[in-house]
């Protein structure tokens, strides 16, 4: 089949398929209790060992060492004196093919089959949804696979990954950013090397040492799903956003100890989907591709460890091999374009697919959603000297974090660290500094006023945040947050039945409607076809607005809807964006109740009708021509009503 002609939803299932792999393939095993983990604390020169009882543990000159492949004497890559090239070079010279291969592995996680680390050692794996319970259990899954992998001949660490673009966000209670976009309305940078920063630490408590972020794509095109998930559709902003969140996430421009891998994604720029439909076919000229792959530059200049080519779009402008493979299997754009004109010389993780040998081939280092049988074929088709290139560069990254000395993590500060009050805080302040006014007349405070709340968003948890987290994450709803600051007895709430607004209503009274879109991730709800507002959405703030009541509308905003209709019938419309499951309701009733200032700044532009839409370039960015409201718009408001 063409890749070209694929449709989103034929994606979806080859990657829904690849995720129940490995649960499929294998016969699920029980998972053993937590793995007691022994300790040779750091003192000077010494580094802190973590260790089970699968390994002993030698002395050499005063010092001590992990004897990692068992047999009784301490060999280069075991000596955490030597650098890390020579320790590579020693390790690939004890590898059999078989071993390099497993390397190579990016397996998803769903449920632990031991022998994948015992047996196999396989490399990388996603964390998926096996780690959801929250962070004690987290950090003993994370524990006991470490030690599944240390009992493995050669001991070589496994790397845990997450798709973590708005943070530990599969480990229900951590601390979840809003989306890029709602960061991109803050404009400030600083801002998101903090909030990164805080992820790195929830991250490293966790055990999970690869994010699977930040998003490098511009949001050139509005009916883009993927737009959320973006540092919006300024070029110069959003590098600047993409550097903090590496360095971030890092701890700087090289892996240490402490650092939490950043994979950037999706090279070259994916955010010029065709018509806006995911999947399909990028589309540039010579200098949108140099918009688009400037980002991708800085970050490779940033040291950014890894860096993701896109897995369900082809690049026809790059022309060889990029007309018919997708990204992560184009030859064009991992070796000649990233490793050859941009001299990129870390790891090329995939996206998540099913031709993992042919990715391997074109240039790929780690294969994402590669499961166990992949192994054999990467040693049928892949030279001694590919597969030392590129496992040698995945085992450089294990050494310089620091995995093979202590892999492991203290459960008691997982537990004190992931979520705690002065994280939470955190992402609360960037999610309220991303609230944005493009309407504000007519309206007073809202305290000690009747609330009529409206809108079925209102209650939906989920879409205060991307797709990109477990389903049943715990969190606050906007309805609830509203009602702890108006008092339940003073709020009436209506779903989404316009027939239960009244012809009028008490004075002292102001109606808050919800309206956008529920969580996702590729695919929006509304589809790309359309940027306009449901029937029932904007019937809803009509009737509102005819009962004579000043009506304000919270827009649950994960890309550039036509705000037209809904901004003529309401006396204020903010826009919450996606602000966060953590702490997002409470930054809308924070910033309705004039409890905090109101300062964002529109990340994009807002088209007046679905015409501009159509007639603006998918490539391109600010293209649209008289919007509706431009880029960086927003009315500065100290206290709401005031």
């Amino acid at each position: 089949m063409n890749k070209r002609i694929l449709s989103w939803l034929t994606i979806l299932a080859l990657l829904l398929t690849s995720l129940a792999l490995p649960a499929l393939a294998e016969e699920e095993e029980e998972a053993t209790q937590p793995t007691n983990v022994l300790y040779v604390e750091a003192d000077g020169e010494q580094p802190l060992l973590g260790y089970t009882e699968n390994i002993e543990i030698l002395e050499v000159d005063g010092f001590k060492f992990k004897d990692l492949n068992k047999n009784g004497q301490l060999d280069v890559y075991e000596d955490w004196r030597e650098d890390t090239e020579a320790r590579v070079t020693d390790l690939l010279s004890q590898m059999t093919p078989e071993n390099k291969a497993a390397q190579m592995l990016h397996m998803t996680l769903v449920s632990l089959k031991e022998s994948w680390f015992s047996e196999l050692n396989v490399g990388f794996v996603l964390a998926y949804t096996y780690l959801s319970a929250g962070a004690e259990d987290a950090a003993n899954k994370t524990n006991e696979v470490q030690a599944l992998s240390e009992s493995s001949a050669l001991g070589i660490p496994t790397v845990f990954s997450m798709d973590s673009v708005i943070g530990a966000s599969w480990v229900d209670g951590a601390s979840l950013l809003p989306d890029q976009l709602t960061l991109a309305a803050t404009g400030d940078v600083e801002l998101v090397r903090e909030l990164t920063d805080m992820q790195r630490e929830e991250m490293l408590a966790l055990g999970v040492r690869m994010s699977l972020s930040p998003v490098a794509d511009l949001a050139t095109d509005p009916r883009w799903g993927r737009v959320q998930e973006c540092f919006g559709e300024d070029a110069e902003l959003a590098t600047e956003m993409v550097v903090a969140a590496i360095e971030g996430l890092q701890g700087g421009s090289e892996l240490t100890p402490t650092s939490v891998m950043a994979c950037v994604k999706h090279f070259p720029g994916s955010g010029a989907q065709t018509a806006g439909v995911d999947g399909s076919p990028l589309v540039f000229d010579d200098e949108t591709f140099a918009t688009h792959l400037s980002i991708f530059e800085a970050a490779i200049e940033a040291g950014a460890a890894s860096i993701m080519p896109y897995g369900y779009s082809t690049v026809p402008y790059l022309g060889g091999d990029a007309v018919e493979n997708f990204a992560h299997e184009s030859s064009v754009v991992m070796t000649d374009l990233l490793r050859g004109e941009l001299g990129y010389e870390g790891i090329i993780q995939t996206d998540w697919g099913l031709n993992h040998t042919v990715a391997a081939l074109a240039g790929a280092d780690a294969l994402g959603g590669a499961g166990q049988r992949e192994a054999d074929k990467l040693v049928e088709n892949l030279t001694v000297e590919q597969l030392d290139e590129r496992v040698g560069r995945l085992l450089t990254a294990k050494f310089d974090l620091g995995l093979f000395e202590n892999p492991y993590v203290d459960v008691e500060n997982a537990v004190a660290t992931v979520g705690c009050e002065e994280h939470v805080a955190l992402v609360r302040e960037a999610a309220a500094k991303a609230m944005t006014l493009v309407k504000y007349e007519n309206v007073s405070a809202l305290e000690g006023q009747q609330i009529i709340l409206a809108g079925s968003l209102a209650e939906d948890t989920n879409a205060l945040s991307s797709g990109w987290k477990i389903e049943n994450y715990t969190a606050k709803s906007i309805r609830t947050a509203i009602e702890e600051r108006a008092g339940a007895e003073n709020v009436t709430y209506i779903a989404d039945d316009v027939s239960q607004v009244q012809d009028s209503y008490p004075e002292g009274t102001t109606a808050i409607v919800v309206v956008g879109e529920a969580s996702g991730t590729h695919e929006p709800a509304w589809g790309t076809a359309t940027l306009e507002f449901p029937a029932e959405q904007a019937d809803m703030v009509a009737a509102l607005k005819a009962s004579g009541v000043p009506v304000v509308t919270v827009v649950i905003m994960n890309r550039a809807y036509v705000l037209t209709d809904i901004a003529e019938n309401s006396d204020a419309v903010m826009l919450a964006y996606r602000p966060g499951a953590t702490a997002g309701a409470d930054a809308i009733a924070g910033a309705l109740f004039g409890e905090t200032a109101i300062t964002g700044k529109t990340p994009f532009q807002i088209p007046a009708s679905m015409d501009q839409v159509l007639l603006q370039r998918e490539d391109l960015a600010k293209d649209i021509e008289d919007p509706l409201y431009d880029y960086g718009y927003g009315i500065d408001v100290e206290s709401f009503g005031a």
